[in-house]
C-alpha cells in the first residue's frame, strides 16, 4: 500500500512540474518528497526522474510508470468528486475563475452576499483572470463571456445574455459630438481588449484598425468603466457590466440605433455532476444573473 502513495507523490511532482510545486498540494516538504522519490526508485530499481538545478523531466522508465501514474490520479479524484456529491451540508472551498474586474458587478456581489447570509460554511475563492484555465485544477467553476463556449470538454450552462455597448459619459459626449459610426474613429478610447474593440469596429462597418487616441488597459474592463465613468473616453462594455452605472447617469450608451452583438454569460465546469457545495454556488450564480 505504501508504494501506491509513493505512485501518487510521483504522479503529483509531474502533473505541477517541480517537487516545490507540488509540495503544497500534498501537504508535504521539498525534502520529504524527493525522499519518497527515491523510495519508489529503490522498489522499483529504476531511475524515474532526470533532475537538474532548471528541470525535472522523467526518464523512459518514469514515463512508463507516468502512465499508471495517472490514472492513480484520475481514479483518486473521481473517488473525492462522487463521495463530495454525498455531503449533505455544503461546505468547504469553491473556486471560481471569472474575467478580470467581474467581481464588481452586481451579479457577482449578489451572489456573494447570498451564499454567506444562506450558506456560512461555503467559502468563495475569486480569481480574476482572462487567461485559459485548466478546469481540472485550476478552478471549481469559471465565468466566462463569449459567443460560442469553444472547448467540447467542459460542461456550460448559461447564465444571462449581455449586449455589447460603447458607453461614455454624458460630459465626454456633450464635448464631443459622435453622431455616426465614423465620428467614433477620432474618439478618445479606452482600450482593456484589441480583439473586442476591433470587433466592434467590424460590426459597425469601420476600418480594421485600433484608433489613434487610445489609453490601453489590458484585460481591465473595470479600469477602462471606471475612466469612461470619469469623462476620459470611449469604452467597449456589456451591458451587465455597465447596468448600474447607465441607470444612475454616470454613463450613457453610445450609437444605441446601431446593435452590436450579444454575448452569453456561462458558468462552466469540467463535469457535469458536482458536489453539494458547487452545485449550490452554481445554482445561486443562475438565479442572481438571470
Amino acid at each position: 500500500m505504501d508504494q501506491f502513495k509513493l505512485i501518487y507523490i510521483f504522479a503529483m511532482i509531474l502533473q505541477h512540474g517541480s517537487m516545490n510545486a507540488a509540495a503544497p498540494h500534498l501537504g508535504m516538504t521539498a525534502s520529504a518528497i524527493s525522499q519518497a522519490i527515491r523510495k519508489l526508485e529503490a522498489h522499483f530499481g529504476v531511475k524515474l526522474l532526470n533532475r537538474t538545478t532548471r528541470s525535472l523531466t522523467p526518464t523512459a522508465e518514469g514515463k512508463q510508470l507516468q502512465q499508471y501514474a495517472r490514472q492513480l490520479i484520475d481514479w483518486y479524484d473521481a473517488v473525492e468528486r462522487e463521495m463530495g456529491i454525498l455531503q449533505t451540508e455544503p461546505k468547504g472551498d469553491v473556486r471560481i475563475s471569472l474575467p478580470t474586474g467581474y467581481s464588481a458587478v452586481e451579479p457577482m456581489k449578489l451572489t456573494v452576499q447570498t451564499l454567506h447570509q444562506n450558506y456560512p460554511k461555503i467559502r468563495l475563492i475569486l480569481n480574476e483572470s482572462n487567461r485559459l484555465i485548466d478546469l481540472q485544477k485550476d478552478a471549481d467553476i469559471a465565468i466566462r463571456a463569449v459567443l460560442h463556449p469553444d472547448d467540447p470538454d467542459i460542461i456550460v450552462r448559461p447564465l444571462a445574455q449581455w449586449q455589447t455597448l460603447i458607453c461614455a459619459s454624458p460630459d465626454y459626449l456633450h464635448k464631443h459630438s459622435i453622431a455616426q459610426p465614423k465620428d467614433l474613429l477620432n474618439a478618445d478610447w479606452l482600450n482593456h481588449n484589441s480583439n473586442i474593440l476591433l470587433h466592434a469596429f467590424k460590426c459597425l462597418g469601420l476600418p480594421d484598425k485600433l484608433p489613434e487616441h487610445s489609453t490601453d488597459c489590458p484585460d481591465s474592463s473595470l479600469v477602462a468603466r471606471e475612466y469612461a465613468c470619469a469623462g476620459m473616453g470611449l469604452a467597449v462594455l456589456l451591458s451587465g457590466d455597465a447596468a448600474p452605472l447607465l441607470e444612475n447617469g454616470k454613463l450613457s450608451v453610445v450609437l444605441p440605433e446601431y446593435k452590436l452583438p450579444i454575448r452569453t454569460l456561462y458558468a462552466a465546469t469540467a463535469h457535469r455532476t458536482q458536489s453539494v457545495k458547487v452545485r449550490v454556488v452554481l445554482d445561486c450564480l443562475m438565479r442572481c444573473f438571470a
